[in-house]
């Protein structure tokens, strides 16, 4: 089967009879698009948002969590308004929004387009030096001589598609920035398109970018509502064709073993001695080798625990729980439980004990129209992308908000090993994810209204 046959087949599942008028108005035709100027704005933006120290940080409640994101987000704002945006505001949690309007009289639905300002928590985000390596021809890229962090096939398998593209490093001693700011990047230089071609018709849009994405608490304190989003997308991902709509779902768990330990260790024979850390470590010894994270892989889900602390006779240990379907989390919620109890068991002079589960996020892909997915699928068969549909072994803000009521699966953005010193930018995927981006805005311009 053809890729043009491919197309109206998948159109058709999309409810997109004006599918055949889009294509003889195409949207780079309509406004002589010119991919070498894309990349250079693309370049340019990114390299300068990751000079801006935004990493997150767990050690306060504080929504953003550090000044640097603050700081960011100040600056996005003036750009927004700067390239036509309306409404642009931050509210007190340093969550920015903004209001692309209609510029037809179609009735569109309103589809948003997200990205998170933060970075991982992992490597400093601080005094990042870019360095742009055009036009990689293969072959290692040095990041940093005297450190040895180099690009190879044995770190970068990707490189081996990426022959002839711009990459993007840091210098060393810090991580790129580029999860998210390449998805930042993406978004504005989008934004500015539609500002300086409003030939381009379009439906009514909505712009959010959010702090303490690698903390959770950024998007916890998002106001879908308010919003007014009907469909949204997050650009947070990684290759060409890239488009997740599966997330784990995720569980938190806790289990205290309560003992007595106040008995001097040389009398504790036939007394009340009851060793609460001696539980905790039983516990986590009997929870299943072969469910833990570095021995799944896939669709596999694990058990990890993060944390075991003790204060006098009571010790908690604090884990997680991730699965794909509702019957694996329930089988490795047994597991989690048959570990407790058999502890439970063995230690009949413990004072207490007790385990508890906590939802943390569902996976998205319980709450995703059809039609979300389909547009993204065609949108990308349409600027010649072979869409590939992913299940992120993790979750995101979309996975979040997609269970707030606003639909939100992932689109790729060009980020490669995040959370590391050898993270880079291609900035030929992030041109191809702008295109996906922009021929997605027509195709959503074209659909009836949510009901």
């Amino acid at each position: 089967m053809n890729k043009y046959v491919k197309t109206a087949l998948l159109a058709a599942v999309c409810f997109l009879p004006l599918a055949a008028a889009a294509q003889e108005m195409d949207w780079k035709s309509v406004t002589r698009y010119n991919k070498a100027e894309a990349k250079k704005q693309l370049t340019e933006r990114f390299t300068k948002y990751v000079t801006f120290d935004t990493q997150s940080s767990d050690q306060t409640d504080k929504v953003p969590s550090t000044e640097g994101q603050t700081k960011f987000a100040k600056t996005l704002v003036k750009e927004l308004k700067k390239n036509g945006a309306k409404n642009v505001k931050m509210d007190k949690n340093g969550i920015v929004t903004a209001d692309i309007p209609a510029n037809s009289d179609r009735n569109a639905p309103t589809v948003a387009f997200l990205a998170h300002m933060d970075t991982a928590l992992e490597v400093s985000g601080k005094d990042v030096i870019p360095q742009v390596h055009a036009n990689y021809q293969g072959g290692d890229i040095v990041i940093n001589a005297p450190r040895k962090l180099v690009l190879n096939a044995a770190n970068s398998p990707q490189l081996a598609r990426a022959r002839g593209h711009d990459i993007v490093t840091a210098s060393g001693g810090t991580l790129l920035g580029a999860d998210d700011k390449t998805g930042i990047a993406v978004i504005m230089t989008m934004v500015q398109y539609l500002y300086d071609h409003p030939q381009m018709q379009h439906g009514p849009l909505k712009i959010a970018f959010t702090p303490d994405e690698e903390t959770g608490a950024g998007v916890a304190r998002f106001d879908v509502a308010s919003f007014g989003a009907d469909y949204a997308y997050t650009l947070d991902g990684m290759d060409t064709g890239a488009l997740t709509n599966e997330t784990f779902n995720a569980k938190a768990f806790t289990a205290v073993f309560e003992g007595m330990r106040s008995v001097h260790p040389g009398e504790a024979m036939n007394s009340a001695f009851s060793d609460n850390v001696l539980m905790a470590s039983d516990f986590h010894t009997l929870l299943p080798r072969h469910r833990r994270p570095e021995t799944t892989s896939g669709r596999r889900g694990f058990i990890l625990v993060d944390s075991i602390t003790t204060q006098g006779d009571k010790t908690e240990v604090k884990g997680i729980i991730r699965a794909f379907t509702d019957e694996e989390m329930q089988d490795l919620v047994n597991e989690v439980t048959r570990a407790f109890n058999t502890v439970k068991g063995m230690n009949y002079k413990g004072k207490g004990f007790s385990l508890t589960f906590t939802d943390q996020y569902k996976n998205m892909k319980q709450a995703l129209p059809e039609q979300v997915v389909s547009l993204a699928q065609l949108a990308m068969q349409n600027e010649d992308i072979t869409p590939v549909l992913t299940a992120a072994r993790g979750g995101t803000d979309g996975s979040a908000l997609s269970f707030m009521g606003l639909p939100t699966p992932d689109l790729f953005a060009g980020q490669f090993n995040v959370h590391s010193e050898y993270e880079y930018a291609d900035v030929d995927v992030m041109e191809a994810s702008l295109r996906t981006v922009l021929r997605l805005i027509s195709l959503w311009h074209m659909q009836q209204p949510a009901q």
